[in-house]
């Protein structure tokens, strides 16, 4: 079942990170960030629950936008599923759902980025019809 983490997800949601990104040593996911991000109107952090376990979760946000009026753009960022869990059409039905909770805001665009080394996971975008082609992103952690 797709549903907003809640802060009790916390622990399910950092062993996913941190299999997501496992270089990445500082990641801490707390309980009362889960809770913030849940009263945030433009953020969304889904979970996939599976007979009582967090096995992928995906974060949405919307974001203001001059160019269309009144239409924001939409973000996704850490789309993980747990390596036991996939295949099965979980991470799939994540990325519909934030899909569907962007267009329902009104939503211009959906974007999203991934680690040029995951050709397995650029397979499953394009899959769900993502164009990696058109554009290049660029990053600068602060």
């Amino acid at each position: 079942m797709i549903r907003e983490a809640v802060p009790e997800d916390a622990s399910f949601i950092d062993q996913l990170y941190r299999m997501l990104l496992p270089e990445q040593k500082d990641i801490m996911v707390m309980p009362e960030r889960i809770r913030q991000i849940r009263n945030h109107p433009d953020s969304f952090l889904f979970v996939y629950e599976e007979e009582g376990a967090v096995v992928a979760t995906v974060h949405l946000h919307l974001c203001m936008d001059a160019l269309s009026c009144e239409r924001p753009f939409a973000v996704i960022e850490r789309v993980v599923t747990a390596p036991e869990a996939r295949g099965r059409g979980y991470g799939a039905a994540l990325m519909r759902h934030a899909e569907e909770t962007a267009a329902a805001r009104g939503a211009l665009k959906v974007m999203l980025s991934s680690n040029r080394n995951r050709a397995d996971a650029h397979r499953f975008y394009e899959m769900l019809g993502y164009d990696g082609d058109g554009s290049r992103l660029f990053k600068r952690y602060l």
